[in-house]
């Protein structure tokens, strides 16, 4: 062979390796961890966000380190309520997957998942499937946005800070320093419609405007200029709601599809969903669906208890009150329990009904054509909003679909009685009003201010039990406390 041929088969060789390493370091997907609980897999196991909007591990990890001005406060993702528990690398609703290095998503837990405490020298209880009351998910992306905006977000100022944590190997460093921090640099400021970087009133503590973040990362259709931001549901005995409706408006009636399609607003790919639905219709042992787990967890998961003393002959009074005042709307026995209230009737803010349109279901209905996965059962928004089970009430503070009412006492007065602005996101908790503490310095100092005089945060409607007494009512809030 000529020496021309020898010099080709090493070049050719040379570039394989070069593409076998890169692929290697960029594109595999190493299987993800398995946690033992449905629970711990609920909290920290992926949903597919990792790929598409993942954020490589030592990048995430020191961006608090070096853009501390765009965090609320000290102390790094904890300042915007991101939670942690012993034993655990990652937060709380913040997952670790390697594609080709270590990468960070969100999963479901991250909106879903609520802290409580007693008084403010407490640890906090963490409750999964409860609606997140202290975190901050417009926050989290919008720090990662303004991360990514700066100037200084680039190789040589991540790397050296990297640096303090770990010593990368040259190719590592290169790979970060020409096409990791790059790359990730385009991808975070690709998300600023997604955070609603322009946009009023900001979401607040434990709100996110979903539907239109489908419009924007899913559908590609324009937000116009309507506001949907609502409070995270909470998550309990989801099966028996499914034929009665999900979301706000109750415009899904299927489980399944209401937690697929929100792995995809989060990031996870049409391809990563093809290859989790593949195991979920043929279940393999030794890796798992990970949303069929997520839905299986969430299917008939119960309320926590409430975790702190009741006047247990107080409660059963109220529960006659309970019964005569709230059961027909709020009993799965109740008359009233599986219709929409009319708007007309609630009263209630009512742009969240208006965010989400008839258009909206059709588009996202077509969004998974040709996939096994695909959408069938968004539909046409109802007239008034879901009338929920009141299981587990006393941790779904703030009160209303948008998290506009502070506590059940305060639910309970006329509207015009009803604080005009509070602070959202401390969790010590307000045991005589059922709800969190949200007026005082601390929660001023920890929260976020929520004037429900913005557009989407009006605060009137739901009139029932105004009349009430005051015995009632006391009454009644201490029954809601044992649901």
């Amino acid at each position: 062979m000529s020496r021309f041929g020898w010099i080709l088969i090493v070049l050719v060789m040379l570039a394989g390796a070069a593409g076998q390493q890169a692929y290697y370091r960029l594109d595999r997907v190493a299987p993800p961890p398995a946690f033992a609980s449905a629970e711990d897999h609920f909290l920290y196991g992926s949903i597919g966000s990792e790929q598409e909007r993942g954020v490589p591990y030592w990048i995430w990890l020191v961006l608090p380190r070096l853009f501390p001005q765009y965090l609320p406060g000290p102390g790094g993702y904890a300042s915007i309520g991101i939670v942690t528990r012993d034993g655990h690398e990652m937060p709380v609703g913040l997952t670790k997957v390697e594609i080709g290095v270590p990468r960070v998503g969100v999963n479901c837990a991250f909106c879903h998942t609520a802290t409580v405490r007693a008084t403010a020298n407490d640890a906090p209880r963490v409750y999964p499937g409860a609606a997140a009351n202290q975190v901050g998910a417009q926050e989290y992306m919008r720090f990662l946005v303004r991360a990514a905006s700066d100037p200084r977000f680039s190789a040589g100022t991540i790397l050296q800070e990297i640096s303090r944590n770990v010593q990368l190997s040259l190719t590592d460093r290169l790979l970060y320093r020409y096409v990791l921090i790059p790359e990730t640099r385009r991808m975070l400021l690709g998300l600023a419609d997604d955070a609603g970087a322009s946009r009023t009133p900001d979401w607040g503590r434990g709100r996110t405007d979903q539907a239109n973040r489908a419009k924007v990362s899913l559908l590609q259709q324009p937000v116009y200029a309507t506001v949907g931001a609502a409070d995270a549901m909470p998550l309990w005995h989801l099966k028996n709601r499914e034929r009665h409706g999900f979301l706000w408006d109750r415009s899904n009636t299927s489980l399944r599809e209401v937690v697929r399609s929100f792995a995809l607003i989060e990031g996870a790919s049409p391809k990563w969903l093809d290859a989790d639905t593949a195991l979920w219709n043929r279940p393999d042992p030794g890796q798992p669906s990970s949303l069929r787990r997520v839905e299986e967890y969430l299917a008939d998961l119960a309320p926590p208890k409430y975790p702190f003393a009741v006047d247990t002959a107080l409660a059963a009074t109220g529960a006659a009150t309970y019964a005569a005042a709230c059961a027909a709307c709020h009993e799965p026995s109740g008359a009233r329990a599986h219709a929409p209230i009319p708007d007309s009737e609630l009263g209630t803010d009512r742009n969240r009904l208006d965010a989400w349109t008839a258009r909206s279901s059709d588009f996202l209905n077509a969004f998974g054509e040709g996939h096994d996965w695909t959408f069938t059962n968004f539909r046409q928004p109802s007239s008034g909003y879901a009338a929920l089970p009141l299981d587990g009430v006393w941790l779904s503070a703030p009160y209303l679909h948008n998290g506009s009412v502070p506590t059940l006492a305060d639910l309970l007065e006329p509207p015009a009685n009803r604080p005009a602005q509070f602070w959202r996101g401390y969790d010590v908790y307000d045991q005589a009003r059922v709800g969190f503490v949200s007026t005082d310095t601390e929660a001023q100092r920890v929260g976020t201010r929520f004037d429900t005089t913005q557009t989407g945060n009006g605060n009137g409607g739901h009139t029932y039990g105004a009349t009430l007494s005051a015995d009632q009512k006391r009454a009644l809030l201490e029954y809601l406390k044992t649901r």
